[in-house]
C-alpha cells in the first residue's frame, strides 16, 4: 500500500534535522529552565487513574519559550511534565501544555489558559484536552472535552531548580490509560527523531 505521507514526512524530517544541526538545541522550546514539581490530585471524572484518582506524584517540569526569543518579545511559552513510573510499561509520563487557544499556539501574553493542541484518549474512551492555569504557586491543572469548559483535577506545584537540559521527553508514549490520539504520536514520534538526529 502506497505511503502517501512519504514525501512530506521525508522534507519535514530532513528539515527539521538540518535546522537543528545548524542551531545546535532544539529547534522548538531550544532553551529553558527545569525544576522539581509535585501534582497535587483532586480527583476528576475523566477515565485516566492520573486524572481522577487523588493523590501526589513527585516529578520533573521543564519551562521554556517555543521559538526560543529574548523577552520581552512575545512568544509560545509552555512546559514539559516528567512523572516517573506513569507511564507505559513503567516509562515516565510525559506531558506538553502551551499557551494557546485550544488548538492553535499563541503567545502567553493573550492567552492566561494553557493547553494541550491535540487531545489524549482516556481508558474509558473519553477524549480529554490536558490544559493549566499560572498561580502565584505554580498551575492549575485542567481537563475538558474537545469543545467543553475547563475542569480542575489537581495542581503543579514547583521546589527546587535543577539541570534538565540533558531531559528527552517522548509525549507520545502516553500512559495505559492516558493515550494521545494517533496522530499526536505520528507527529511528535517524526519530530523527535529528526531533531535527536541533527543533535547527534
Amino acid at each position: 500500500m502506497t505511503d502517501l505521507l512519504s514525501l512530506p514526512r521525508a522534507a519535514a524530517a530532513t528539515a527539521l534535522g538540518l535546522a537543528t544541526a545548524l542551531r545546535g538545541a532544539r529547534v522548538f522550546h531550544p532553551h529553558g529552565q527545569t525544576y522539581v514539581c509535585t501534582v497535587v490530585v483532586a480527583g476528576g471524572a475523566f477515565g485516566a487513574s492520573l486524572l481522577d484518582e487523588p493523590g501526589e506524584h513527585d516529578g520533573f517540569v521543564r519551562f521554556s519559550r517555543g521559538a526560543g526569543l529574548p523577552r520581552p518579545l512575545p512568544d509560545v511559552d509552555g512546559f514539559a511534565l516528567r512523572l516517573p513510573g506513569l507511564g507505559v510499561d513503567g516509562e515516565p509520563l510525559d506531558i506538553l501544555i502551551n499557551s494557546a487557544w485550544r488548538y492553535a499556539f499563541v503567545p502567553s501574553v493573550v492567552s492566561r489558559t494553557w493547553s494541550a493542541v491535540l487531545p489524549h484518549r482516556t481508558g474509558s474512551g473519553q477524549l480529554v484536552l490536558l490544559g493549566a492555569r499560572p498561580t502565584r504557586a505554580g498551575f492549575t491543572l485542567l481537563g475538558a472535552s474537545p469543545l467543553g469548559v475547563w475542569r480542575p483535577w489537581g495542581r503543579l506545584e514547583l521546589g527546587a531548580a535543577v539541570d534538565g537540559e540533558d531531559l528527552r521527553f517522548r509525549p507520545e508514549r502516553g500512559a495505559p490509560d492516558l493515550q494521545p490520539v494517533e496522530l499526536f504520536r505520528t507527529l511528535r514520534s517524526w519530530a523527535y527523531d529528526a531533531s535527536q538526529a541533527g543533535r547527534s
